[in-house]
């Protein structure tokens, strides 16, 4: 699992098929439990939430 973030899209946890959105204090959480923050800008962000998800979109 690894926290992604960036300017416009804001922060998410993701990992192999996961992808989670994050209020700010969940994201002072999540760097409590994951560590190191993985900052870039939206177009960076955009790719690794489809490389987590595979390029499927969730249904929610």
């Amino acid at each position: 699992m690894k926290i992604i973030q960036s300017p416009g899209r804001g922060s998410a946890v993701v990992g192999p098929g996961y992808f989670r959105a994050l209020s700010d204090e969940q994201f002072a959480a999540a760097k409590i439990l994951y560590g190191a923050v993985q900052t870039g800008n939206d177009r960076q962000f955009d790719v690794w939430r489809a490389i987590s998800l595979q390029g499927v979109t969730p249904s929610s």
